[in-house]
Parts: C-alpha cells; structure tokens; sequence
C-alpha cells in the first residue's frame, strides 16, 4: 500500500494539533506525517506573559514535538517555499544544501511573524515577545533596570530606569503590562533605595478602550482595576517612533522609559510571502474547508490563514481555540480526502474570551457568562492549566503557580556575558548619542540622517557646533582608540539611524582590516588638525558674518530620482557645477549628484535608462541659513568638497549654495563682500 506523505509547515497550536489528530486517524501504514518548525518545541503563547513576570519558568511553557507527537517525523529545517505546481516542499538541510521533498498533501500552519520596522526604531529599541527566547530576555531586561535604579543617585535617572512602556492594549498587551506591574512593585520591599510612587507602567494603545473583543462592561471593569495597580493608559495614542530614551507619539509626546515592550506589529512569513496565491492582508484566503483557494492539496490553518467560520460567517481571529479547532478538523478532511469522501466546511462556536489584568484579577466572558476579579482569574488559570499539551507541563506549571502564591517572585537573573555585535539604533532630532565626557563604549556609523558635533569647554556656556556628518560618515572611533571619555557630543540633527559597534568588535575589525585602519588614521588626523592653525585670524574674520551673505542661488535646473543616467551624463554637460541636486516631488533635497559618482555609475555597468536615485549620494549632508559660516567652511573641508547645498531644516527645501572661493576670498584675500541679492 502506497503511504499518503502530508508535510505540515509550523509546529505552533494549529500545526501541533493537526499532526496529532492525523497520526490518529491515519495508520502508519497508510500515511506519512512531516512536521517542520524552526524550534524543536511547541510555545504555549498564553503564558509567555507569565514568564517574564516570574510567576512560571520558562521550560514550563515549551513541549518538546518529538516527545508531543509520537509517530511524527520533526524536522528543525528551514522551509524555504512551497512550490505548488510541482507539489514540493523547498528547504535547507543540515549541511546547506537546498533539498526538495514531494508531498501529497502541504498544510501551511506556519502562524505569523514579528515585524517592527513599521514604526521607526521599533525594531533597535523595543522588545518583542513571540518566542520564550523573547521573554527569557525580557524578564532578564526588566530585572536589570531594577538593579540599575537602586544604585542611581539621579532621581530623574531612577525614575527613567523604572518606567516601563508596553505598545498594545489587546490581550499580550494588557497581560504583560499586569505581569511587569506585580513583578516591580511587588519587588520593591527588596531594593530599600527604591519608591512604588517611582514605577510607572504605561499601556499605549491606539483605540479609545483596552481590550476591544470584549464587552463594554469588561474592559470598564478592567480599566479601572489596572489603574487602581497603578498602571497609567495612554489611550487614542498612536506611535510615531521609539528612541533609547522612549516612545514619541504622532501628537508630538515623548513618554520617556528605559523599557519598550512592542506587542504589536505582526506579519506574513516569509514563506508565505513568497506564495503567489490570493491573500487577505497578508493571511492565505481558503476555500470554506481551509484549502487554498483553486488548490486541491494545499491547506492553509492558524494565523496565517483567512479562514471564514460557516458558525457566523465571519472571519476567525488569531487565537488559540480556533487554531486548534482548525488543525483538528484539517486533519479530518484530510482524512476524509484520503478515503474518497467529501470534506466539511470549518465551522466552530467560540467558547469565549479570557484576560489577566495582574493583581491575581482577570476578566472573562464564557459562552455568555461574564466574569470578573478573583473568581475570572481562578477560571483563566483552571482553562490554561487544563489546555497545556501535556500533563508533565501542567504539573510543572502548576507547581510554580502555587509557589508563587505561597513565595515571593524569583528575583535571580543569570545574566550570561553576550558577545558584543554589529547593531543598528534609531534617534529622534534632538537626541544624544552620547554626550561630552561620557566613557567611550561604542563605535557609529550613519546609514541615514545627520547628526551634530558639539563641544563645550565650560559647562555653564553654550555648546559650540563643530561640524555636521551625514550618511556614510563615522564618528566616536577617537575616544576608543585613545581609550579617554568623549571629547564632544553628538546629537540627532535629523532622524538618524546608525550601525553601532561594540569597543571589541571594533577594535579586532580596525586591527584586522589594513585599509580600515588607513582611513581611521587619515580622518583622525584630518579631525585633530584644526582648519585655522595656518590662518589663525581667518576663522574670527569669517565668523563676523552671517552664512546668508555667502549664499548663492541654484540658478540651473535639478534632476529627480527617476531621471535617467543619460539625463544626468546631460545636466553636467551644460553647467559648469561640481554637483547637481536631485530634489523630490516637494522639491525637499533627497540627494546629490557629484561628477565623480556619474563616472563610478559607468563601472557599476550603468544603463541609459538607469534611474539616478541608484548611484546618487541619498540624504547629502547640507547646513541650514541658520548655521554659521564657520561650520560651513568646516563641513565642506571634512567631507573634502568645495560647494555645499543649503536647505530650509523642516522639509529639507533647495535655498541655494556655498562656494569656498567666495568665503576664501573673505579669509584669505581679506576682500569685502556683500550678501548675494
């Protein structure tokens, strides 16, 4: 008898649930069941909330799929894509190699991803919580701002260390919010250095109430309880972007905190994305009995599916009860495919809802029965004790529940010595980087933005801007190879976003890359040696006047980002300039086009055709009419050039240029001049 082989993508409560129910129905003999996932355990989601608030360890919520499903072949491969046509599973083996594996029937279960580059330094400065790996390292977080704010003598510090902001008021969101609540005030007796009334816990969430699948009357009831903890709400509040000192907000807030928690910000996987079939949102649209749509072996289950439930016709939610339903009854059309009957449309009757809300309260609304407070918390733990996959992880978790009743929380965190890594942060203009005197940690490279030099030799007087670096410039490398704290600070003069890299990673990079080191020597030597040491009165004679009397208007005509190589080959042609500025569709400056790059575009092997936003200088660095001369004269030195754009700050608008012959003639030929008309 031939074996029927069904490959199942994703091992979370659909796919488990699925394999399970198919190695019942189906005998060894007769069917063939895979599973991939990229863990070699199944994440019971629900309570990862509880994990990072130390009320469970976290191997309690992690079931091993081989000891789960007996019968099934697990494989911790990655999936790749699924290629329907030929009805094969691609995939990267252990050793590399891409392989492919035929299937009778696929059943995509693969859930949905984290992604957080929506918001603007989602991704450098907030924590997720998708995987135990996450909340492992969120409690971790968490118990370090504690440790910090009990030896920080500043109180603005302190309370900074002790604010923790959590981006989602759905059910994660409330549910982590209450578990960090319980877990930092409940800590406080331990830390005598520390005050409740210096906690803050804020939920930040874009609709007028928490928890919107659930009655008006719960999420009163638990608005009010939360607040009563002390948990503040920031309600109607959308996220514009989140730096290392907090989160800003579309209406122009910053809500300051040393911990961001993103609960927000799914997306399709990857493997999804790459299937070239109906979607909805991003979720696989199925027939009513969960195959794809015009796909007689492809089934679709779990979040990553648009299933619509023939109980009321409406599309089922991303929760537990209905991905497990889903698997289940997957499994049984499967079957019934298999032995030649017809299948069965999805169809299931929610059983209810259940929150956390911290403070040993929860709300609940079961087929009808609404409950609230202690009792709804007792009936939230009883269900999740009694879903978990198997009874060596109830009694685990059921072991620690009671502990934490009768014990205080674990404050312990082993905190393992990461190696350092190439990373990437965000910043909003106006932020520091790091300022003047602090001990040097890191280097920094600029993918995008501008940033501003500022040094001060006395702390009462006004720092003086130095210089202006833009993208592909470096900074931070001399305190690190002299070992001394910052000589300058750095500040956010737009939107920024850096690579940083640890002391050690730099240090063994510098040391390894002969031509890296080159050019650290050539810049350091360029930044220590000072512009005016050979015309020591040029930089007062050039300061007496404004940057608006060595403006020049940009008479000749600008190229946009989908003009042409030939365009530009064209523009240099005609006009006797050193750059031309590509402006966008406001006509902010959104690049630069210098001779030397048209003709490093013909040894990238540029087309006629090819647009100029693929080898232009993207956000150029530019001053503003509000800058000095002297920084002018400055910038145009360092970034080895001789005409500079100038721009209005907000929108980045072409005001004109600066040449440095004019401002020469100034300081060197000692010749009057007038403002430009």
């Amino acid at each position: 008898m031939v074996k029927t082989r069904v490959v199942i993508v994703g091992g979370g409560f659909a796919g488990a649930k699925c394999a399970q129910s198919l190695r019942k129905q189906l005998s060894h003999n007769r069917g063939e069941i895979i599973l991939f996932n990229h863990e070699n355990h199944m994440v019971f989601h629900p309570l990862l909330a509880e994990v990072v608030g130390a009320s469970i360890n976290p191997e309690a919520v992690a079931t091993p799929l081989r000891q789960m499903l007996p019968g099934v072949q697990c494989r911790t491969e990655d999936v790749q894509r699924i290629d329907l046509d030929r009805a094969e599973v691609v995939y990267e083996s252990h050793d590399g190699q891409v392989r492919h594996m035929p299937y009778e029937h696929v059943v995509l279960a693969c859930g949905a991803a984290v992604n957080l580059n929506t918001v603007p330094g989602m991704a450098d400065h907030a924590l997720p919580l998708k995987t135990i790996g996450d909340a492992i390292a969120l409690r971790s977080h968490v118990m370090q701002q504690l440790e910090k704010a009990e030896v920080c003598d500043d109180p603005v510090r302190k309370r900074w260390y002790l604010s923790f902001l959590v981006v989602g008021g759905g059910f994660s969101g409330v549910e982590m919010a209450g578990e960090i609540n319980d877990l930092v005030r409940g800590s406080t007796r331990f830390f005598p250095n520390m005050a409740r009334e210096d906690i803050t816990v804020t939920i930040i969430h874009s609709r007028e109430q928490l928890l919107p699948e659930l009655p008006p009357t719960l999420r009163e009831f638990a608005r009010t309880k939360m607040e009563q903890a002390g948990i503040a709400l920031c309600l109607q509040a959308r996220v514009a972007c989140v730096t290392p000192e907090g989160v800003g907000l579309q209406d122009g807030r910053l809500l300051r905190g040393a911990t961001v928690v993103c609960t927000i910000g799914n997306a399709a996987p990857a493997v999804i994305e790459r299937l070239d079939v109906p979607k909805e949102r991003g979720r696989l649209r199925t027939q009513a009995d969960m195959r794809l749509l015009a796909v007689d072996n492809a089934w679709a289950i779990g979040d990553c599916a648009h299933i619509v439930n023939a109980y009321n016709h409406e599309p089922s939610p991303a929760t537990g009860q209905f991905a497990e339903r889903q698997g289940r009854q997957a499994a049984a059309n499967i079957v019934r495919m298999i032995h030649g009957r017809p299948t069965r449309p999805f169809t299931f009757r929610p059983m209810g809802q259940l929150c956390a809300i911290g403070g040993h309260r929860a709300v609940a609304d079961v087929q009808g029965l609404r409950l609230s407070g202690c009792l709804a918390w007792v009936l939230w733990r009883s269900v999740y004790l009694l879903k978990l996959p198997s009874w060596s992880r109830r009694a685990k978790v059921g072991f620690d529940w009671v502990w934490d009743l009768l014990f205080a929380r674990d404050l312990a965190h082993p905190k393992a010595q990461p190696t350092e890594r190439i990373s990437r942060a965000y910043y909003q203009p106006g932020d520091y980087i790091f300022r003047q005197g602090e001990p040097a940690m890191n280097f920094y490279a600029i993918e995008r933005g501008e940033v501003e030099v500022l040094q001060t030799t006395d702390r009462t007087a006004p720092a003086t801007l130095l210089n202006i670096l833009g993208p592909g410039d470096f900074f931070g490398e001399m305190a690190l190879l002299d070992d001394q704290p910052r000589s300058a600070s750095i500040r956010a003069r737009t939107a920024v976003e850096v690579l940083v890299m640890g002391r050690h990673v730099f240090t063994q990079i510098s040391s390894a890359l002969g031509s890296f080191h080159a050019l650290l020597t050539e810049v350091i030597q360029k930044r220590r040696t000072s512009l005016w040491q050979h015309l020591p009165r040029a930089q007062d004679r050039l300061s007496q006047y404004a940057l608006s009397t060595f403006i020049e208007p940009f008479s000749a005509p600008s190229l946009k980002p989908e003009s042409t190589f030939v365009e530009a080959i064209t523009w240099f042609d005609s006009h006797n300039l050193d750059f031309c500025c590509v402006l966008d569709d406001r006509h902010g400056l959104c690049g630069l086009l210098r001779r030397t790059d048209v003709v490093r575009a013909i040894e990238m092997g540029a087309q006629p055709h090819t647009p100029v936003h693929h080898f232009m200088a993207k956000e150029p660095v530019a001053i503003t009419p509000g800058d000095s001369s002297v920084l002018a004269a400055v910038t145009m030195r360092d970034h080895g050039c001789t005409q500079l754009p100038v721009i209005d700050r907000h929108d980045r608008r072409l005001q004109g240029y600066v040449r440095a012959e004019r401002m020469l003639s100034v300081v060197v030929c000692n010749q009057p001049i007038e403002a430009s008309p």
